[in-house]
């Protein structure tokens, strides 16, 4: 008999929704009714892909970040206003669920998306937050309140491998998180894509991530690649926006393309520019091209993921104050990439919900 799953991810970047992707055509091919429930940006992606679904609007978690100053403190400052939100959700998603008859919740790191009357599973690759040097002394307590928010679900799903070298480092591991834990692989919306040896592009940078960071980075990089002589395509991230940029020499501009579109721009040759988010890297590694990564400041998942993949010759690292573009295509010979294969974990943890 199909089940009816509702699919959950966070608003916070495009990465929680593209990751989302894989999940969802995985459970329509097991036969799934597939509700989607979300807001903003990660809604309207989820949508475009997947007209045919049903969709609900969840409360925004609403971030504000700095253009300058400490993401951590910022973000400290605002937790009373996402606990409530967390309460918020657990309303609206107990209404989503008792509409659609749900007999299963996938939350990608919404903490308020479960009920007493749904399996309930918690999908994240961030399950031990690395706090700055600064709030180094309260590590341990963020953890504990962290774990004691996924221990609310019955499983946590993590999206890296189970055997080899793993993407997530020592971000997938909290000994404070008392439920079962289950590898579900790379979450790639690029599973069964394969790049070619010729593109028309020498680099692409492809941007995401909050604002004001987002403008600020564009600017930097589209003045450095103003001056230097390679094909570019700088790929904005900027989904509702009608107007497009012209082309500038050598560079060409897109607002936004989808996964199956961006393949096409890429090739084993081509360096890619992007932020270091996840589900960025998790895309990446499956398509096995290079890259230059650029943590956004104070971001420390992002700062951790940047400088650990850089230290493994797997990826490059700059920061964003010191980004050097013709420097990175000099070096990035020095740095393999990683070629993951598909792998079955997903349709494995898939398999085992849907059979009980």
């Amino acid at each position: 008999m199909s089940k009816t799953v509702i699919v959950a991810p966070l608003n916070w970047g495009l990465g929680h929704a593209t990751r989302s992707i894989t999940v969802i055509n995985s459970l329509i091919a097991a036969g799934c009714k597939v509700i989607i429930a979300s807001d903003g940006n990660s809604l309207n992606v989820l949508k475009k892909q997947f007209p045919f679904l049903h969709s609900e609007v969840l409360p925004s978690y609403s971030p504000v970040y700095p253009t300058t100053g400490n993401m951590a403190w910022a973000m400290l400052k605002q937790a009373p206003k996402m606990l409530l939100n967390i309460r918020n959700e657990q309303s609206v998603i107990r209404k989503i669920a008792l509409k659609y008859k749900s007999e299963i919740i996938i939350s990608d790191n919404r903490y308020g998306c479960f009920t007493d009357f749904t399996k309930n599973i918690f999908l994240s690759h961030q399950l031990m937050i690395q706090a700055s040097e600064s709030l180094q002394f309260l590590q341990p307590s963020i953890n504990r309140l962290h774990a004691k928010y996924i221990n609310r679900f019955h499983e946590c799903w993590i999206p890296d491998v189970g055997q080899g070298f793993k993407l997530s480092g020592v971000l997938s591991v909290n000994k404070y998180i008392k439920i079962p834990q289950f590898n579900c692989g790379l979450l790639s919306t690029f599973q069964f894509s394969n790049i070619s040896n010729d593109s028309k592009f020498d680099l692409v940078a492809i941007l995401s991530g909050p604002e004001p960071q987002r403008t600020i980075f564009e600017g930097m990089i589209i003045e450095q690649l103003t001056k230097i002589r390679c094909r570019s395509l700088l790929i904005r991230g900027k989904i509702s926006d009608p107007n497009e940029i012209p082309d500038r020499g050598m560079v060409q501009f897109k607002n936004y393309v989808t996964a199956e579109e961006s393949v096409k721009y890429l090739s084993t040759t081509t360096l890619v520019i992007a932020r270091s988010g996840y589900s960025t890297i998790m895309d990446l590694a499956q398509l096995g091209v290079k890259a230059l990564l650029i943590p956004t400041p104070g971001q420390t998942e992002q700062e951790y993921l940047a400088s650990y993949l850089d230290d493994n010759k797997i990826f490059m690292m700059q920061t964003q104050n010191n980004l050097d573009i013709q420097k990175a295509i000099e070096m990035k010979l020095n740095f393999s990439a990683l070629k993951t294969e598909n792998n079955i974990l997903l349709q494995q943890n898939l398999n085992r919900i849907l059979q009980t």
